[in-house]
This record gives C-alpha cells, structure tokens and sequence, in this order.
C-alpha cells in the first residue's frame, strides 16, 4: 500500500541546512590563508571590496583552513559554504 509523502518546504534561512563562514579580508594581500573551522572542503566565492567576483588558486591545507593566491594584492571577502 502506497504511504502518503508530506511535500518539501522551502526555507530562505541559509543557517538550516549547512554551516558557512565569512572571512573579511581588510588588509590588501595576493595570499589569503583562512581558517574556516567547518571542518570540510568548503565551496569558496571571492569578491573585491566592490563586490566584484574575484578568481583565484585555492589549495586546501586542511578541512578547517584555505590558502588563495590571486595576481594581485585586494582587499575583500572570501564566502565559505
């Protein structure tokens, strides 16, 4: 006999589902090394103090913590999830 299955519901709170982390990088530097603490290969996004997308190298050193190598020194934020 077939059992009847609730439908998912949508949340828009990012805090529910996995942890994440973000590191303000106030000083300009070309090498960012970050510990997240999230214990995982975290996805990382990297914007410019005008929150342009920033590419860069990242090597995991570890699950808690990232070095990024860019071209060039700039301040900014690095979003961990």
């Amino acid at each position: 006999m077939a059992k009847w299955i609730k439908q998912p519901t949508t949340t828009t709170n990012v805090y529910t589902t996995d942890a994440n982390f973000v590191h303000d990088q106030g000083v300009a530097s070309a090498t960012w090394t970050i510990t997240h603490d999230l214990n995982k290969k975290a996805s990382v996004t990297v914007v410019d103090s005008a929150d342009q997308i920033v590419i860069g190298q990242i090597v995991y050193n570890s699950a808690n913590q990232v070095t990024i190598t860019f071209e060039g020194s700039f301040s900014g934020k690095a979003y961990f999830n």
